[in-house]
């Protein structure tokens, strides 16, 4: 009989042990679910760090605004994830450049497209350096480049970086994720 009180207290102390590791294995799902859910999100690299997410003044010549006189949207984070947003680069550009002696045309419609409004705003605003980087590299082009879907691949991504360096300089990120042609005419 002393065995069967002994073997009680070991029944309810093990139903406590398997409650307690119970508890504690859906406490670390939990936790889990939480820092994968704020990893995923990025808002784990907020407070580590931050100059990952944030735009901050550009470094060169120590000015606290940006030179174009417009808002500073450096002083506050800008986030990088949302819906992508695409803005026209209106109106499309129109190029002559020369091939083998013969004066060829080039028009290009481009659009960009980026994660946060700020970025848009910020393309906007420098939207005259923009226009004009783009213009001498579309004017700089060769016509059997042009031609090939690799010359136009290789256009876009010399499209795309001209953009991200405009906007590095200005805000401190290259914001801009994608550039899209939505015309393409040679002549």
């Amino acid at each position: 009989m002393a065995e069967k009180d002994a073997a009680k207290p070991e029944k309810k102390g093990s139903g406590l042990l398997k409650i307690l590791l119970i508890l504690i294995g859906g406490l670390i799902l939990v936790g889990g679910s939480i820092g994968a859910t704020l990893f995923l999100t990025g808002a784990l690299n907020k407070g580590a760090g931050g100059e990952e997410h944030t735009a901050s003044a550009p470094a060169h010549g120590g000015a606290e605004a940006p030179a174009h006189g417009g808002a500073n949207i450096a002083t506050a984070p800008i986030p990088l994830r949302g819906p992508p947003i695409y803005l026209p680069i209106d109106p499309a550009f129109v190029v002559n450049f020369e091939d083998q002696g013969i004066l060829r045309y080039l028009q290009v419609g481009l659009t960009v497209m980026a994660h946060n409004q700020q970025i848009i705003d910020a393309v906007t605003q420098n939207m005259p350096q923009i226009r004009n980087d783009l213009i001498l590299l579309f004017s700089n082009q060769k016509m059997e480049v042009l031609n090939s879907l690799n010359g136009k691949e290789k256009l876009r991504i010399q499209a795309l970086a001209q953009i991200q360096g405009i906007l590095t300089r200005e805000i401190g990120i290259p914001g801009i994720e994608a550039v899209y042609f939505t015309v393409f005419v040679l002549q």
